[in-house]
């Protein structure tokens, strides 16, 4: 399948996913094709990797509501985890195999006694250990930096093996330097633990 694209010009031809561009109807030279090599290189060396987090035919969904506020301050540790309440769910992995669980957090939450660098972080551990999203600097999603009660989510996704695993959601306060009193405070929250084979 040909698809022709014409602007302003230029010319670009798709075949089999391949892109060519000419243009005003001229073919590039030997350098302006080298250019275009370098700028595609580096436009996909600077693409953001997907991580796939796959799953099957769906097993089982447990939910954790809790409507009263859950409210904790900024310590002496720089973004120290703090478990949130009925974020907990232990589950027996299949006897072969893994399955994939998707984590699902959503609730009022607001951030208070900072500055507009400050934010409230959320990020799921399985046995201990972040699952996606998260990066190996320790960047934790970003649940609110605002002094606003607004509704916020997030989720998270990890496959299990055989064994029992515990998966258990935390928040914590990044304080981002000058020194603030932070205050955290969830509310009105639900957590979905959703299984997959």
């Amino acid at each position: 399948m040909k698809k022709k694209l014409i602007a302003t010009g230029a010319l670009v031809l798709a075949v089999s996913g391949t892109a060519y561009a000419a243009a005003g109807g001229a073919n590039a030279s030997g350098d302006q094709k080298n250019a275009q090599g370098r700028s595609t290189a580096a436009a996909r060396a600077a693409s953001p990797s997907v991580i796939a987090c796959d799953g099957g035919r769906h097993l089982s969904m447990k939910s954790r509501i809790v409507n009263s506020p859950f409210t904790f301050s900024e310590t002496a540790t720089p973004d120290e985890d703090r478990a949130l309440p009925g974020g907990s769910l232990t589950v027996t992995g299949p006897t072969s195999g893994k399955d994939t669980v998707l984590v699902t957090v959503s609730g009022e939450t607001q951030i208070t006694g900072g500055t507009a660098t400050d934010w409230m972080g959320l990020e799921v551990k399985l046995d201990g250990v972040n699952i996606n999203p998260f990066t190996a600097a320790g960047d934790v999603l970003a649940f609110t930096g605002e002094p606003s009660w607004n509704l916020n989510s997030g989720q998270f996704c990890a496959k299990v093996g055989p064994g029992r695993h515990t998966v258990r959601v935390y928040v914590n306060l990044h304080d981002d330097g000058a020194n603030s009193t932070l205050g955290g405070w969830v509310d009105d929250y639900l957590v979905s633990f959703q299984r997959y084979a």
